[in-house]
């Protein structure tokens, strides 16, 4: 099973050393904001293939629709992109079975 704060470390490394992006911590906090909170899919399930991630992207819009938020689409359109990396980082590190083998154990 991973460690997930583990885990959001070695993400941000990752981002670091592959990317330029200013804020590499907001990232990782997007792409575990499904992990910390319910939006109606397992966080594991998100990353599968692009459809199960488009899938979350849509659950998230509702979810930041029902919080509020001002532009929910525009937000979860955010969340997507990070988790879009994210996936990226799970598979160059062989840590995307890893993740898939933590959600059949729970």
């Amino acid at each position: 099973m991973l460690e997930i704060k583990g885990l959001r470390t070695e993400f941000i490394r990752y981002l670091e050393a592959n990317y330029e992006y200013a804020r590499p911590g907001v990232m990782a906090s997007n792409v575990l904001f499904a992990y910390y909170h319910d939006i109606g899919m397992p966080f594991e399930a998100i990353f599968r293939d692009e459809s199960s991630m488009e899938r979350a992207r849509e659950l998230l819009a509702v979810h930041f629709e029902k919080v509020g938020r001002k532009d929910p689409g525009g937000h979860a359109a955010v969340h997507h992109g990070c988790w879009v990396k994210f996936r990226e980082f799970l598979e160059a590190t062989d840590r995307l079975s890893q993740l898939e083998e933590s959600s059949h154990k729970e």
